[in-house]
This record gives C-alpha cells, structure tokens and sequence, in this order.
C-alpha cells in the first residue's frame, strides 16, 4: 500500500501533469468547474462573489475577500496568523530541528534555505496547511522588515496528509520561499510558503529591506499550500489555546512578543 501511495503522489506530481492541471484552471472554459468545486469543497458562499464574476478556476482560487470579514487584531504586542489553514502541528525547535506533520523533523537551516543562524533553535513554530476551500492570499502577522528573502524551486508534491505520510522530508522538497523579518523591537521570526500540487506560483508581493505592517497583503499561492512559521528563540509567547487540528482564520490572535 506505501508503494502504491509512492506511486500515485509521484505521478500526480510530474512537471507535465502539473502544467497541463495549471493550463487547464488557468482557461475561461473552467469557470464551469466553480460551482461543483464551492460544493465539493463546502467553501464558505458567504465570502465569495457569485461565481460569474471569476474568470477562471484559478481566478477563484486566489479571489479576495472583504476586510471586514478577516478584522485584525491591532495589540501592540499582538501576533496574528498570515494565513486561513488548519494547524497540522507547532512546538519549540530544539538542537536545531523541528518537527513538522507526522514526526517527520527538518533541520532549521535546511528549511530557511540556509539563510538563518542559531537565532531560531529553541524558537517556537506553527505549521498551517491550506485546505482547497481555505482564502489563499498571505498577510503580514506582525509589522517587520523583510531582511532575508530567497525562493528555492523544488517538486510540488501534495501537503496533504497522503503527500507528508508518503513522501520523506516533504517540506525541503517541494518549491518554497523563505523570508526572514525582523521588528522594530528587534525581534526575527520567518515565514515559510511551501508550494504544492496545482501550484502554478508562489506570488510575493516585496522586496528585501521593505517595512510590511501587521495585516499587510504580501503575497498568494495558486492551489495547495503550506505556511510554517518560526519565532527567535526567547521572544514569542503562543497562545495556550493552539493546538494540532484547529482550525485558525486570517487576522486571528496565535500569541504576542514579550514586552
């Protein structure tokens, strides 16, 4: 049966397959798929504009929605999450590794794309997966400045749970960038988008050396997606009510910076 998984992720995966996937929800001729895809996937209709406004499936896929439907919580010390997802896990990094779905653990510096220090070993993560009903544009979680930002390209293996229970080191494999903040207060944390199956782009909308404030739009992914986030060792107090399996929105409360 593992095999077989090995087989069908790695075939799904192809580069062939996963052009002709993003052709085909790139085209006019898939706003038919919109309305079967809001039902598969029971995205919340209460968010979306009628379907006939999307040019395409990929259209809808990274649609907007209103401000005042993701409000953003304005502490001074508050930090939100960039993203709508689920948490598949979270914790504290130790001797440089963290564990991310399925006890599956990657080195640090492998997964910041080498661009970090021993900053990060100790610091807390949050791991979110991005299910296809899910809003799929990334927002600042806390006002910083880019310092560090590199994007590495990679397979685009689904983030699913048959992609992390098959494939090994999934995380470091697959297309991401990395982008490494750092506060006013000086205080650094990184945030991870790790692309996926269907992802034609992994947009970022930012330059290195650019001051982003809290809830800014930074960027989106087209189809599957993860985002990892990791905080500077010491600085970073997660809320007590996170935990694997929650379901958490965008602008939402995950923990604050120590005062």
């Amino acid at each position: 049966m593992k095999l077989l998984k090995k087989i069908v992720v790695h075939s799904i995966s192809r580069r062939s397959v996963v052009k002709i996937l993003d052709v085909a929800c790139s085209s006019k001729m898939s706003r038919v798929l919109i309305k079967p895809y809001i039902r598969l996937y029971k995205v919340n209709q209460q968010e979306i504009q009628h379907p006939k406004y999307y040019r395409s499936l990929k259209d809808f896929f990274v649609r907007d929605i209103s401000p005042t439907l993701r409000p953003i919580d304005q502490g001074a010390d508050v930090v939100v999450s960039p993203v709508d997802g689920t948490i598949a896990d979270l914790g504290f990094a130790s001797q440089d590794r963290i564990i991310l779905a399925k006890n599956n653990t990657y080195s640090i510096a492998e997964l910041l794309c080498n661009q970090t220090t021993g900053e990060f070993n100790g610091g807390f993560y949050l791991n979110i997966y991005l299910s296809p009903k899910n809003y799929h544009r990334i927002h600042m979680p806390f006002g910083a400045r880019a310092i560090k930002h590199k994007y590495v390209p990679g397979k685009v293996f689904p983030v699913n749970n048959l992609g992390v229970s098959t494939i090994k080191d999934l995380f470091v494999k697959n297309k991401r960038t990395c982008t490494i903040f750092e506060t006013q207060a000086g205080f650094k944390f990184a945030l991870v988008k790790v692309g996926a199956l269907g992802v034609g782009k992994i947009v970022s909308n930012y330059q290195e050396g650019e001051w982003l404030p809290k809830g800014a739009e930074i960027g989106r992914f087209e189809f599957g997606s993860t985002v990892i986030l990791l905080f500077q060792k010491g600085m970073f107090i997660p809320e007590e009510t996170l935990q694997p399996n929650m379901e958490i929105k965008m602008g939402q409360r995950i923990g604050k910076f120590k005062g």
